[in-house]
């Protein structure tokens, strides 16, 4: 009797879906961590850091930890992976209320306007990451219909401000290192 050789293809040691669950439990279990702090605390980032945490969530996925990595970016459809760390671990709140503290103290806000003020406070504190076309969509628009125009009417600069905060708040900007 003759034993056939069979070809063994390659396996796997994770799929994607465990690196995924490894890697999210990592970043909420280390927000200490200095790259994954200065992305909480919204401070710019060096090309080292960068590298450093790429090179700590490949070594998640042992020997396919490359491959892991860029199927989970794709998979996320984040830009890059400082905006995907920080959509998973979100945007500390004293950065959040600092960057908008300037609209939180004037006196000349309504109440309303006030309050969405805090609301983009609280969704950068819980999601890491807003484009301005999101003011413009729920919980938003439950404060004004016709949305933060209509809201912030006649205070055109405060609108202007409000969407030049969140511009300013870049994920991943590189710092330079020197």
């Amino acid at each position: 009797m003759r034993v056939r050789e069979a070809q063994i293809g390659y396996m796997p040691k994770m799929t994607g879906a465990q690196y995924q669950k490894k890697v999210e439990a990592y970043l909420t279990n280390h927000l200490d961590h200095l790259v994954i702090h200065k992305l909480r605390t919204n401070q710019p980032l060096t090309d080292a850091d960068l590298k450093g945490l790429e090179s700590t969530l490949v070594e998640i996925g042992e020997g396919d930890g490359e491959t892991l990595l860029s199927s989970l970016l794709a998979r996320s459809e984040s830009p890059s992976l400082a905006h995907f760390v920080r959509r998973l671990v979100g945007l500390d709140r004293a950065a959040a209320q600092a960057a908008f503290s300037e609209f939180l103290s004037d006196r000349s806000l309504t109440t309303p306007q006030i309050r969405f003020v805090k609301m983009v406070i609280e969704q950068l504190t819980s999601r890491g990451i807003m484009q301005a076309s999101d003011l413009y969509e729920p919980p938003f628009t439950s404060l004004h219909a016709g949305g933060p125009d209509s809201l912030f009417d006649g205070k055109e600069k405060v609108i202007e401000g409000i969407f030049k905060k969140l511009e300013a708040i870049h994920v991943g900007e590189i710092a330079d290192a020197g």
